[in-house]
């Protein structure tokens, strides 16, 4: 399709689809709707009252009792760390993959009898045997999944680019997969592998995006709104969010129909994708597969190793302080105030070693950044004890801080750990808040 055509289909003949359902296409979209929120309420009802035990179980297959106390540091980085729209847009996209999963049967019989009422002229069925389709659909799987860890990876990294980034890919690929899911049924009742379907959308890749924006962008509205409500937890928005977009899961069927059909019109043009070309895309997505298991599994084991911090036993040698102040003018311009030293003696009672990279402590006057200081690493083998030689250097920067707020010398102050968990990864703790102390 020209680019003219291909925003006529996204935003004008797709949409229309809703107003040409007729008896038979309008009870199995009744049926999808009643069999997914049935699907979708129970399991959400079992999940919400049986959370806690099943959090309980799930813990106890992963991991030893003694990370279990790390669910929670591990919930709260994740919930932090990424930004509202990736979070919401992770979710949206797995309710695509749960629907798809339940709800498969359905949407291809709507999808088909929506095509024979509408007379769209593609030529008889030709399916692929069920072996087939289950080696396509799982690689199906094995792409959301490889894309969503990518793109959560790097919204861990706490900058401004990095979270611009991780949002763009994470719409991109929210509409892209959205029209893969909804339109691909139609190319495969006809014999086309995703390989070849997935071209097809590239080739079309605005008429693609625009209709995943078109019936998405209700449910984002709306997902922004449900994870601003501080009293949800994270299960509780995703199912909200789950049985939400379930109707515009539903009511797209039509409109992907539409586009397949005229998509359908293009494959004798196109080419098969070149089996070299399939093994490189194999590879690349393989080798995305295991890095982002590797990195999400090392990430996890790095929490684990900190979170001994805060079991271990500390004694300061009160007698080994020792502070070299440089100037008071250093205070105002940013730079290095002083080193601070002592020993202190470390006693790890764990069975795991305790690594302390390089880290450092933020502290602010009402959002702005007055001083960091800087700590040194160091390590704790598991079971034994370690005197050790703290080094702090201090950066303090009071220029941008007013009189009124110098005035107000104990409101406004927060301090702020960050510990390297992966290299530019930082695990935030909040040391204090004088507003909520």
């Amino acid at each position: 399709m020209n680019l003219v055509k291909q925003f006529k289909v996204g935003l004008i003949e797709s949409p229309a689809t809703l107003f040409q359902h007729k008896k038979r296409s309008s009870l199995l979209l009744l049926i999808y709707l009643l069999v997914g929120l049935s699907i979708f309420a129970l399991f959400g009802y079992v999940l919400l009252e049986n959370q806690s035990s099943m959090k309980q179980a799930i813990l106890d297959y992963l991991f030893p009792e003694s990370w279990h106390s790390l669910s929670e540091k591990l919930y709260s980085f994740f919930f932090e760390s990424q930004s509202k729209q990736v979070l919401g847009n992770a979710i949206l996209s797995g309710s695509l993959v749960i629907a798809s999963i339940f709800l498969f049967p359905i949407k291809e019989k709507y999808s088909a009898v929506f095509e024979k009422e509408q007379g769209y002229p593609n030529g008889p069925y030709q399916e692929f045997p069920l072996w087939l389709q289950g080696i396509e659909e799982t690689r199906l799987f094995l792409f959301y999944l490889t894309a969503q860890m990518i793109i959560l990876w790097i919204g861990y990294y706490p900058y401004f680019w990095t979270e611009v980034i991780s949002v763009s890919l994470s719409y991109f690929f929210l509409f892209y997969t959205f029209g893969l899911d909804i339109i691909s049924p139609t190319l495969q009742r006809h014999r086309v592998k995703y390989s070849k379907i997935n071209k097809l959308l590239f080739r079309n890749l605005i008429c693609t995006l625009l209709f995943g924006l078109l019936f998405s962008l209700p449910a984002i509205v709306i997902s922004q709104w449900i994870l601003s409500i501080e009293t949800l937890n994270l299960l509780e928005i995703s199912i909200a969010l789950f049985i939400l977009n379930l109707f515009f899961i539903a009511i797209s069927i039509p409109a992907g129909t539409a586009i397949g059909s005229h998509l359908l019109k293009e494959n004798t043009q196109v080419i098969n994708v070149a089996t070299s070309t399939k093994i490189l895309g194999y590879l690349i997505m393989t080798l995305g597969l295991i890095s982002g298991l590797v990195f999400h599994s090392r990430l996890i084991q790095s929490m684990h190793h900190k979170s001994q911090i805060l079991k271990a036993e500390y004694a300061i040698d009160f007698d080994s302080f020792d502070f070299n102040f440089k100037s008071l003018g250093s205070m105002l311009t940013g730079d290095s105030i002083g080193d601070l030293k002592f020993n202190l003696t470390i006693d790890n009672p764990t069975e795991y070693d305790m690594a302390f990279e390089n880290s450092q402590i933020y502290i602010f006057k009402n959002s702005k950044q007055v001083s960091k200081v800087a700590i040194e690493g160091f390590s704790v083998p598991a079971g034994e004890e370690k005197e050790i030689t703290m080094k702090f250097n201090a950066k303090s920067n009071f220029s941008e801080v007013t009189l009124g707020e110098i005035s107000q010398a104990l409101d406004g102050w927060t301090m702020e750990m960050h510990i390297e968990l992966f290299p530019g990864i930082p695990f935030i703790i909040q040391l204090m808040d004088s507003d909520n102390d």
